[in-house]
């Protein structure tokens, strides 16, 4: 009996140890003490007594589980009672660069769980309830499920919220590899915070509520994606789906982009809008370029600026926006378009390039480049400026005056710089100006249009192009005949108001038709009974008629100076001067008044030449 005694207890310590030994062997498992006891048939078998579980992954020691008791269920040890261990990083002497935003105090980082459990066939660790990974330096990983895998990866397949130096970083899932420098999460958002205003606590509901509240703070940038992963090593964060990075005062979205840290700068493409969603503290007004700040009255309300681009970076310490492919910029009914350009929110100034279209309702102004100051809406065009006034058709409801036709036509301006006022709707074009519409051009160095006023300056020539401005209105056939042929007006400037439809000339006056000629200092235009009034301060006004036997030739003064032209017209026509003709063109009459001394006469001669 004692040798069987003997025998049999040889066996059983026999067949403990080896079992003992393949565990240990094939799962790494340092096992302090383990006493088994013989359970009953309905419970498992437990384990007790400080058990402490080390796991390694590619060599390196990566996890450990301390615990006061074991139980087994379906080929698992389940830890249920104390259940706590750490994850092992990288040492510190192997970083380099920046300080790490999670996880950098310590190589050692503690985790704590509700229940724990341990698969021997999968090599795989399951932490459960209330799981929290945390270290010294304040970094917290708080979820409700976490799993090691043979893969080198730290799977979290539950929420989570990570915070880390500056950090914070939540998903509907995620992944972390256990140096903690490469992130993933599903349904991801990333706060970058302008400072470190760690919370004391690490309640899991007091770190949702801070987590809110520092998301809201002024200086920090919310980016969310689909997919959001951040690469500590690059200090990079990359959205793909749905990304969208807000921070105080604009939200830019785009299919997918990267979040450069260290330069606080976004590169996004795919399609991407920035959008304006409040004013803020961030704009300067004083900053606006001064040469774009013309007197204006103050905006009623901002009008936030939208930009859309295939391809956009955001720098938000300069908060300047670059935009290439497709560029626009959206301010209320003003659209911009251009290839390229540069929004500089803290200035409200834009740089467009690569040909620029401005588009509002009535009007499209292009050219090469654009200078915009968007807080007083104010735009420098430059290069083959090109101003576009489209027919209101619903206000034309008929044949108007002069000027309403001039308003409703379709009418184009051309010049080599233009600056426009949207507030105000006024346009102001410099250089090389020419004025078109159906009907009549005109040239002029400068030219200014307003809802109130349209002004030409500088050796300003008003031509009728195709015989219809003023022969259309006149029922004689031998007056509409004489305005057939090309109208020309020469001053040195022209107002022309819309509400009187009056047009008001200055300076070197000459009007010059088919067989007449008027020279004076000014000349007024009353729309309603069609009359020119032409006046001189000091030189009478000459008014030169010739006969229809001995016509100009047609074109014969084109392109001649105003004084030329009349002398063309004057050579073999009659001529009368006073001081004040006036020409009625409805019924093709004018009359001449005499200076102080021959009031109400009038002179006439007929010379050979002039």
């Amino acid at each position: 009996m004692q040798r069987l005694f003997h025998s049999n207890l040889i066996v059983a310590l026999v067949g403990s140890s080896v079992l003992a030994a393949l565990i240990s062997w094939a799962l790494f498992i340092e096992i302090e003490e383990k006493v088994v006891e013989a359970p009953p048939a309905e419970q498992p078998a437990s384990v007790s007594r400080g058990v402490d579980i080390l796991g390694r992954r590619g060599g390196y020691q990566r996890w450990r589980l301390i615990a006061e008791q074991v139980n087994s269920e379906s080929g698992q040890q389940v830890f249920e009672q104390g259940a706590h261990g750490y994850f092992y990083g990288e040492p510190p002497s192997q970083r380099q660069g920046e300080p790490d935003p999670f996880f950098d105090s310590s190589e050692q980082m503690t985790w704590r769980a509700n229940q724990a459990r341990y698969n021997a066939i999968a090599d795989e660790l399951y932490l459960d309830e209330e799981v929290q990974v945390e270290s010294d330096d304040g970094s917290l990983l708080v979820t409700s499920a976490l799993r090691v895998t043979p893969a080198e990866r730290i799977e979290v397949p539950a929420d989570f919220t990570l915070r880390g130096n500056g950090l914070l970083l939540q998903g509907r899932s995620g992944s972390f590899n256990f140096q903690f420098a490469l992130l993933s999460a599903r349904q991801g958002k990333l706060v970058v915070l302008p400072s470190d205003p760690t919370p004391a606590t690490a309640d899991p509901a007091a770190a949702a509520q801070w987590l809110a509240s520092a998301a809201a703070a002024p200086g920090s940038t919310t980016i969310t994606a689909d997919q959001l992963t951040y690469d500590r090593t690059n200090q990079v964060a990359r959205g793909e789906g749905n990304l969208l990075i807000q921070e105080s005062g604009i939200e830019i979205r785009a299919p997918q982009g990267t979040y450069l840290r260290q330069q606080a700068q976004s590169i996004l493409s795919g399609g991407v809008v920035l959008r304006e969603v409040a004013s803020d503290g961030h704009r300067d007004p004083l900053l606006a370029d001064l040469t774009l700040a013309q007197a204006s009255p103050a905006p009623e309300q901002d009008q936030e600026v939208t930009i859309i681009a295939d391809r956009l970076t955001y720098d938000r310490n300069t908060q300047i926006a670059q935009g290439e492919g497709n560029l626009e910029i959206r301010q209320g009914e003003t659209i911009l378009e251009s290839a390229q350009g540069t929004y500089r929110r803290r200035e409200s100034q834009s740089i467009l390039t690569g040909g620029v279209t401005l588009r509002e309702p009535g009007r499209v102004l292009t050219s090469a480049r654009l200078e915009g100051n968007h807080r007083d809406k104010i735009f420098f065009f430059e290069g083959d400026v090109l101003y576009r006034q489209m027919p209101d058709t619903a206000a034309a409801g008929g044949r108007g005056s002069l000027t309403e036709e001039l308003r409703q036509a379709d009418t184009e301006v051309r010049a080599a710089r233009l600056v426009y006022n949207s507030r105000t709707e006024t346009s102001e074009f410099s250089d090389a100006v020419e004025f078109i519409q159906r009907g009549r051009k005109a040239k002029a160095r400068q030219a200014t249009i307003t809802p109130e006023r349209v002004e030409l300056r500088g050796d300003v020539l008003i031509e009728q192009i195709d015989g219809d401005w003023l022969a259309q209105r006149l029922s004689n056939p031998e007056t509409q005949a004489d305005v057939s042929q090309p109208t020309v007006i020469y001053a040195d400037r022209v107002e022309i108001d819309p509400v009187s439809g009056d047009a008001r000339f200055f300076g070197n006056v000459v009007i010059v038709q088919a067989n007449r000629a008027i020279e004076g200092d000014r000349a007024d235009y009353f729309d309603q009974e069609q009359i020119f009034k032409i006046t001189a301060e000091q030189d009478p006004v000459v008014l030169c008629e010739r006969a229809s036997q001995s016509p100009v030739p047609q074109n014969s003064t084109e392109g001649l100076p105003g004084r030329n032209a009349l002398d063309q017209m004057c050579r073999g026509a009659n001529r009368l001067s006073g001081k004040l003709v006036t020409l009625n063109m409805e019924r093709d009459e004018y009359t001449v008044e005499g200076d102080e001394l021959q009031q109400g006469m009038f002179q006439f001669r007929i010379t050979d030449a002039l």
